[in-house]
């Protein structure tokens, strides 16, 4: 099994990538509310692949990400953004802070799919 950790403030959102996810048996996830229940998670679990919501309360994606850098054990860890902001810095700044690419809601099970799979194969 690929487990999947899908951090999204949204609850909706959070059940609708964990619908799309299970579609394949393969991949299971974990779904956290915030960005620091994503890190109490990783501070003790080492996930296959890293879903996260850039717009969040508290602490937004970015910082998120910054703070999972900092982990040893979790530099290996790719990361796509899941975002419904699209601006033309957007595809730089995520190359910037260290994440490997980027997924624009609202999004369909197969480009979800498509996305994660090469990360998980």
């Amino acid at each position: 099994m690929k487990k999947i950790l899908v951090v999204d403030d949204n609850v909706v959102n959070l059940k609708f990538v964990d619908k799309m996810l299970k579609s394949n048996e393969e991949y299971k996830p974990v779904l956290v509310p915030s960005g620091s229940k994503a890190l109490q998670f990783l501070s003790k679990n080492v996930p296959d692949l890293i879903l996260l919501d850039i717009l969040m309360p508290e602490m937004d994606g970015y910082q998120v990400l910054e703070e999972i850098r900092k982990m040893p054990k979790l530099a290996d860890v790719p990361v796509l953004f899941l975002t419904a902001e699209e601006d033309d810095s957007l595809q730089d700044k995520i190359k910037t802070v260290g994440a490997q690419g980027f997924l624009l809601k609202p999004f369909k099970q197969e480009a979800l799919l498509n996305m994660v799979g090469p990360y998980l194969a």
